[in-house]
């Protein structure tokens, strides 16, 4: 029995392999074709290629496992060996079994990709290639958002915020520093909510003054329940907010959204970016499992090249059309986080079981 283990689990990685290899030359070398015909430099063209590749994977890897499985048990009812290995006692159930665990180990890169990988690479793009998007001195620092705060500055003033809601178009828990043109402090602005009323004005709620920084005077110290206040800054500023979140790896953006939470904000969208990458790295598992439904025919004369290409390409479109679908649902406030990003790859495995368990007598 463990050689025919090794013999299915060799077909299955050589044809991962396969699937691999063949779908990442095909979309390098459309990328790259890309890049030079919109006439960029070539050293550009090599980092936005290696800096968007981890994502372009991400979308890849469980189709190459769909293929892996696809292809591989074609080529063993082909040559009649799947018939033999199923004489010789080896049961369905072992199949699937044995297919899962090769998956698994495809399971853990993805999910080394989408939760480490990529967010690095995004990181580097920003800091790479959108350095040419600043302009009047004006932007959000990158690492602060590991330590809950965002800082950006303006030409007299510096400010912070923990949220941007960009429902309400407000920045929670804001401070404000003015400071002169000797660059000495000259009034702090405390408040716990700043809302974008209309271009150049913000409203500060519970706002808390301390002026007379720069004066030999002792600072003066005062609070109003609504202040009006002038900003350059409007709510399209600030979407580098989100964009900025795509850096942080699984573990720091878990935590993120966790000191989020606490504050009672709505936090279901970046719920939605952590819960993609678990899902996005365990759906590589059930596209694993999916083409195993055609062992329960084993007979050579059933399988068939086109046929499998198409399921294929069917499969896929199915899954991210109804994947992206359930997604927008949940980024909009309809449907709750994991509901979003878990009801279609739930639905794929509910089929998978079904599958199995309806022809279960069979291998027995």
């Amino acid at each position: 029995m463990l050689i025919l283990s090794w013999f299915i689990v060799k077909e299955w990685f050589k044809s991962l392999i396969g699937a691999v290899t063949v779908l990442f030359l095909l979309i390098s070398t459309a990328d790259l074709i890309n890049g030079f015909l919109q006439g960029k430099e070539t050293t550009r063209v090599l980092l936005e290629y290696s800096l968007k590749m981890p994502d372009l994977m991400g979308k890849m890897f469980p189709i190459c496992c769909l293929v892996a499985t696809l292809f591989s048990f074609n080529k063993l009812k082909a040559h009649s060996e799947l018939i033999s290995i199923l004489a010789a006692g080896f049961s369905y159930r072992k199949i699937y079994a044995l297919i899962g665990t090769c998956a698994l180990s495809v399971v853990l890169v993805q999910f080394i990709n989408l939760g480490f990988i990529e967010p690095y690479a995004n990181k580097v793009k920003r800091q790479e290639i959108q350095k040419s998007q600043r302009s009047e001195g004006k932007y959000l620092t990158r690492s602060s958002i590991d330590g809950g705060k965002f800082w950006y500055k303006y030409q007299n003033y510096f400010a912070s915020f923990t949220y941007f809601d960009r429902r309400t178009n407000s920045l929670q828990d804001f401070e404000i520093y003015f400071f002169s043109p000797e660059h000495t402090s000259e009034k702090i602005i405390r408040s716990s909510r700043a809302t974008y009323v209309k271009p150049g004005h913000w409203e500060l709620s519970n706002a808390r003054i301390l002026s007379d920084l720069n004066t030999q005077t002792f600072p003066v110290e005062t609070s109003e329940p609504v202040m009006n206040l002038k900003l350059d800054e409007r709510p399209e500023d600030f979407g580098e907010f989100e964009a900025d979140l795509t850096t942080l790896n699984f573990f720091k953006l878990r935590q993120f959204i966790s000191r989020l939470s606490k504050t009672g904000i709505n936090i279901d969208e970046y719920e939605i970016i952590l819960l993609n990458k678990v899902f996005l790295s365990l759906i590589c598992l059930v596209f694993a499992l999916l083409p195993l439904s055609t062992i329960f025919n084993p007979n050579r004369r059933s399988s068939s090249f086109g046929k499998n290409v198409v399921q294929t390409l069917l499969i896929t479109v199915v899954f991210w059309v109804l994947y992206s679908s359930t997604v927008a649902f949940g980024n909009s406030g309809t449907l709750n986080p994991w509901l979003a990003t878990g009801t279609v790859p739930s639905g794929f495995l509910a089929y998978v079981l079904w599958v199995f368990y309806k022809n279960r007598k069979l291998s027995l």
